[in-house]
């Protein structure tokens, strides 16, 4: 049964939870059948709610991709906040990518990720939104590998993090343009752990 669009006041925990479910609901229907066609009609049949209750979270389905790119933003944040050495961050980073694809991951999806990439050149919010997801995640980079560099006892220029970014940033996207059409495989996964300590090895 559909929730009421009539539902009582939620609190901010339930609220969350519906605008995850709502999100989730969306992912799954941008990678099914893209973002054009899929309507926020399907979005709100998928997440089990009325068409109206899910406008009153998001006012369209840009507003969806957006809060998308948001919650991704807060995915990678853990990959820096949470990894003390290099392998830590490493071994999170393979294990982020190795979920891609996956059935009922809420992980970015590679299928998704090409979408949004496409629709940013259609709607300048979602452009400037994913500029502005590459930027925090360049910033927390150099924040992250210039102390792991200062733990280390040696020091990484400006420029050579900028390289080390651009590469890593080529290195992951391109493994989500490549997980589109190539099974993941044992050798794939030990091409991209030799090239991931060559990038974030200090």
């Amino acid at each position: 049964m559909k929730s009421s669009d009539k539902e009582s006041p939620r609190s901010p925990e339930r609220a969350e939870a519906q605008r995850n479910r709502i999100l989730d609901a969306a992912q799954s229907c941008f990678i099914q059948h893209g973002f054009h066609a899929a309507s926020m009609a399907r979005v709100a049949e998928t997440a089990g709610i009325s068409q109206g209750l899910a406008y009153r979270y998001f006012k369209s389905k840009s507003a969806i991709i957006l809060a998308i790119i948001e919650r991704q933003l807060s995915e990678r944040h853990t990959l820096t906040e949470d990894s003390d050495t290099v392998e830590d961050y490493i071994s999170k980073l393979l294990e982020l990518i190795q979920e891609w694809g996956k059935d009922g991951s809420t992980k970015m999806n590679p299928v998704l990720f090409i979408e949004m990439c496409a629709e940013a050149t259609r709607d300048p919010d979602i452009q400037a939104a994913l500029a502005r997801a590459d930027t925090l995640y360049r910033e927390e980079f150099t924040k992250w590998i210039t102390l792991i560099a200062r733990k280390s006892g040696t020091t990484v220029s400006e420029e050579e993090i900028n390289k080390r970014f651009f590469a890593l940033q080529c290195l992951v996207e391109g493994s989500a343009m490549l997980t589109t059409r190539q099974e993941q495989n044992a050798t794939r996964n030990d091409y991209l752990l030799s090239f991931l300590r060559q990038i974030v090895s200090p």
